[in-house]
């Protein structure tokens, strides 16, 4: 199977933090606080249209109560579903 294109890739990762936000009942504004960056910022990573230092990716997926594994698995399982 090929690897998914690097845009794909972050595209997706963005679309997996905001289910997890909406799974957990969390609005953008609230996980931006908890995480401690700008909702914009959040906004713009979910949408795929930017990306994020690994540090702020970090404090995202805590401000989530996740593990980034947990993040990186959700989101290599939805890309191999649409292989």
């Amino acid at each position: 199977m090929p690897t998914p294109a690097p845009d794909e890739q972050l595209r997706e990762l963005g679309r997996t933090i905001r289910r997890m936000r909406r799974e957990r009942d969390l609005t953008l504004e609230a996980l931006a606080d908890a995480a401690g960056v700008h909702p914009n910022q959040v906004g713009r990573f979910e949408r795929g249209v930017s990306d994020v230092y690994s540090s702020t990716l970090l404090r995202i997926v805590a401000g989530l109560g996740v593990s980034l594994t947990d993040v990186a698995r959700a989101c290599e399982a939805r890309l191999a579903e649409r292989r």
